[in-house]
């Protein structure tokens, strides 16, 4: 199942949030919808469009950044009403170096 699919009984209440520019998104999510389709979902829904590069954006659960996006938010432990920050990459917090 991915962030796209139709709400289920075992779906997870999730808040996506761009706390730096004080939006917010309330989705139903399958436990099995990786960190990396949340936060496009979330970019999308938040930012009205699609342009945004997502690998421009790092991913905070619980005040931990996910370094690994393709763990699904079972493997996180994503609780219902959960909320998953989603933060640009800027000069306080650079990506990591891939070299």
């Amino acid at each position: 199942m991915s962030a796209s699919a139709e709400r289920t009984t075992d779906a997870l209440t999730v808040r996506l949030i761009m706390p730096d520019r004080w939006l917010e998104h309330v989705a139903e999510l399958a436990p099995d919808t990786t960190v990396a389709e949340a936060k496009v979902l979330g970019l999308r829904q938040m930012l009205q469009r699609s342009s945004d590069d997502p690998a421009a954006f790092y991913t905070e659960y619980a005040e931990r950044e996910i370094v690994d996006e393709t763990r699904t938010l079972a493997d996180i432990g994503m609780r219902p009403r959960g909320v998953l920050s989603i933060r640009a990459y800027d000069l306080g917090h650079h990506p990591r170096f891939q070299g």
